[in-house]
């Protein structure tokens, strides 16, 4: 068996959900990370975790803070703002659980 493409690929992005870490660079187009929230008083990381018993969207999220900066047909500059670590378990006919 031989593979499809010999030519490999610079990753663009990482996700850690259980670290609350995460990252996604597109040259020219996107650069986002992710991280734990931390507290103000201490600059110790928080772990704040939300649960939905039977969720349609997660059964389990970590939050954490994230910045993003994108260029193109939607600009953004967003610094610590709201970020979500979870699992998604979707399919063409919906949550799988």
């Amino acid at each position: 068996m031989t593979p499809l493409s010999v030519k490999s690929l610079e990753q663009i992005h990482r996700v850690d959900v259980d670290a609350r870490s995460a990252s996604l660079k597109v040259p020219g187009l996107i650069e986002s990370s992710g991280r734990p929230i931390r507290s103000p008083a201490t600059g110790e990381e928080h772990r704040v975790r939300i649960e939905i018993p039977g969720g349609i969207e997660f059964a389990i999220a970590e939050v954490g803070s994230a910045s993003t900066k994108a260029a193109g047909a939607i600009e953004l500059d967003l610094t610590d703002s709201y970020a979500q670590f979870n699992f998604l378990y979707h399919s063409r006919t919906g949550v799988v659980r």
